[in-house]
């Protein structure tokens, strides 16, 4: 369990300080056609991993109590708020601004501004919505 939570807090600074270099990169290589691929394929990883951290397996102790049918779709919505968003947002982002600006490092930068606006605005709306679910407090 140690491990995935680290695997957690990993993916969570990954994208937000290491996709938008990716994002640039696959700009540059290949256009927004290789960016799109990425970014889906970013987003599909994001989303396989939200669904084995919800399940027993993946060491989520409340699984058993509750069942996966009622924590996976908190966990992957928890999951797309915070990390789906960023490297979307981020992608959007280099995309718009990528065909304007030449330099790498500035597109970087508004990628990583990008992400972590999106992540902020990702934990308060789930905060919101869990608030008003009671799920939280």
């Amino acid at each position: 369990m140690y491990v995935l939570g680290v695997l957690e807090i990993v993916m969570r600074v990954g994208v937000i300080l290491l996709f938008p270099f990716v994002a640039v990169w696959a700009w540059r290589a290949g256009g927004g056609a290789r960016l799109w691929r990425i970014v889906g394929l970013a987003i599909g990883l994001i989303l396989l991993l939200g669904a084995f951290v919800a399940s027993a397996i993946g060491g989520n102790a409340l699984t058993p109590t509750y069942g996966y049918a009622h924590i996976a779709p908190r966990v992957l919505l928890l999951h797309t708020l915070t990390m789906a968003l960023p490297v979307a947002v981020a992608a959007i982002a280099v995309h718009l601004l990528a065909g304007r600006w030449a330099s790498r490092l500035a597109l970087y930068a508004v990628g990583v501004a990008a992400a972590g606006l999106a992540w902020v605005t990702g934990v308060l709306v789930a905060f919101r919505i869990f608030m008003a679910s009671g799920a939280v407090g």
